[in-house]
């Protein structure tokens, strides 16, 4: 007897370990490892590298991504040609990069982008690319505000008083925008007029309103010198209309009407000066 109690005789049986399969869980059990060999592993290989080649062949060699045709919309102040050769440029410059720009995947907008941006001074470039070989360039330009002449040469200039790129005098067959001609000393600088831009807004409003009360009178163009706060109007013969930018147009184009109509008459087209920069005093000869 123990202190506990009655204590019961237990029989236990043995137990026989050695017919369990036990299994630490602790350790996972090792990953079947599948071999191929034989042909069907080469015919796996085979596959592989022949689909790695194809891929390679179609992306970079094949000529269903080749551009093949260059759309510019938007244009106005340049040709579709010149937006198309810079585009063929870029195609064709050896550089660095292996991917080839003739391959509309690989084609760089960005690159082109910034060629357009120092050569011309767009507002906006959209480059669209429609696949598979085409590349659809939409320009929104800037106003132009007038034809620039300076040192003889003739640049179409924005509202912005920059020259946009210089074109040929036997282009301009129609007076579209006004030509200012630059006789003073302050020539373009990184295509920038140099002058004051109170000329480029005063030009159109000067345009209008002597057109308005004066059609008989043909502008042929716009002169800048290094008169202060002067412009003028040059005639196809020759007469030269100063006025001050600074003062009151609307009262300057109506003293030059009634010089004009009422005293001048028949014998203002053979004046070669008048200048009405003096208020009420008018001269000319």
């Amino acid at each position: 007897m123990s202190i506990f109690g009655k204590s019961k005789n237990k029989r236990y049986l043995p137990i026989d370990y050695h017919q369990k399969k036990l299994e630490n869980p602790f350790f996972k059990g090792k990953d079947k490892i599948i071999l191929l060999t034989g042909l069907k592993a080469k015919i796996i290989i085979v596959a592989v590298v022949l689909f790695l080649v194809f891929i390679f062949w179609f992306l970079y060699l094949s000529s269903f991504w080749t551009i093949k045709e260059v759309s510019a919309t938007g244009l106005d102040q340049i040709t579709n040609d010149e937006i198309r050769n810079l585009v063929a440029e870029q195609i064709s410059a050896k550089n660095f990069n292996f991917l080839p720009q003739k391959n509309l995947l690989f084609f760089r907008e960005e690159k082109f982008r910034e060629t357009l941006k120092k050569k011309y001074r767009f507002q906006k470039v959209v480059i669209q690319k429609k696949w598979p070989n085409k590349l659809f360039i939409k320009i929104t330009e800037k106003p132009l505000a007038c034809v620039w002449i300076e040192n003889e040469k003739y640049f179409y200039a924005d509202i912005d008083g920059y020259v946009v790129q210089e074109i040929n005098p036997l282009d301009l067959k129609d007076k579209k925008y006004p030509l200012i001609s630059n006789e003073s000393g302050k020539k373009i600088s990184n295509s920038k007029i140099q002058t004051d831009p109170a000329y480029l807004l005063i030009v159109p409003q000067l345009y209008e309103k002597v057109a308005a009360s004066m059609p008989e009178i043909i502008i042929d163009r716009f002169i800048i010198d290094d008169e202060i706060d002067t412009i003028k109007i040059q005639t196809p013969e020759g007469l030269k209309i100063s006025f001050d930018i600074k003062g009151d147009l609307d009262k300057q184009v109506d003293r030059l009407y009634i010089l004009k109509t009422q005293k001048l008459k028949d014998d203002f087209a053979g004046k070669k000066k008048i200048d009405l920069r003096f208020g009420d005093k008018i001269y000319y000869q």
